[in-house]
């Protein structure tokens, strides 16, 4: 009997299953914070997740118009009015780590403010930053702008003929005299060209219009459709009434129907 030199072939081990159960992952709020540390931090500034409820997004809106949410709270943090001031409390007092988890609705709801209140405090906050940043550009630079214009209006420019040779110069730029001396008063200024922007009383127009409470609804459309209509084609006049001084016993006029 021959010996079998052959080597048997090895069993193959199966993989063991792991018996270890798979991890949560948790879920993500932003800037890879859970719903845990949000909730944390929201228990932090004052408020819960039931105050959240129903609460409008403006980050949108904000980053489209400002560019960031950074720059809405420098302008906000520029202002004093009273709203302004409540959300920077808020804002100020919370840590790094909660201004990075709480979002900006997060923030102005612990701050006791409305989507609304919030968009129209961070507006009112814009405008006076922008008047603001005008007029000191305007003032910087007016002086020199005044010195550029005045030397325009005296700098006499070489005449060149076609042969390239001076024959003259002129007597300064005719327009920089002219804005000059309608600028100093010794011209008098067109009443057309006027154009007058008073911020300060757009803002109280609007104000006023806030605090008179609600307008009256508009006029519906049929009415609006038969206004239009009288005074398109007129208004019908009533006839007039019988001439008193009139004879009583007056013939009668019959009118004949004549076909055309």
């Amino acid at each position: 009997m021959e010996e079998q030199n052959m080597a048997s072939p090895k069993k193959s081990k199966s993989p063991k299953s792991s018996s270890k159960p798979s991890k949560k992952v948790p879920r993500l709020v932003s800037n890879g914070h859970t719903m845990k540390h949000h909730a944390e931090a929201l228990r932090r500034a004052g408020i819960t997740e039931e105050d959240m409820e129903g609460v409008p997004s403006v980050t949108s809106r904000i980053r489209k118009a400002v560019g960031s949410i950074d720059l809405a709270i420098e302008a906000l943090s520029g202002d004093d009015s009273p709203r302004a001031i409540a959300f920077m409390e808020k804002y100020n007092s919370l840590s790094k780590t909660d201004k990075i988890v709480l979002s900006i609705e997060d923030i102005f709801t612990a701050a006791g403010l409305s989507a609304r209140d919030f968009i129209e405090v961070l507006t009112g906050a814009l405008m006076q930053q922008s008047a603001d940043v005008t007029k000191m550009l305007v003032s910087a630079a007016q002086p020199k702008v005044v010195d550029a214009t005045i030397q325009a209006a005296i700098t006499r420019q070489p005449i060149i003929n076609k042969k390239g040779e001076i024959v003259g110069e002129t007597m300064g730029d005719i327009k920089a005299q002219e804005i000059f001396h309608r600028a100093t008063g010794f011209l008098p200024t067109p009443k057309s060209a006027q154009t007058t922007i008073n911020l300060q009383q757009l803002n109280q127009t609007a104000n006023n219009s806030r605090n008179e409470g609600p307008c009256d609804p508009p006029e519906s459309m049929d009415d609006f459709l038969l206004d239009m209509q009288d005074v398109v084609k007129g208004r019908i006049l009533p006839a007039p009434a019988p001439d008193s001084s009139s004879p009583k016993n007056a013939p009668e006029i019959e009118y004949l129907d004549v076909e055309a």
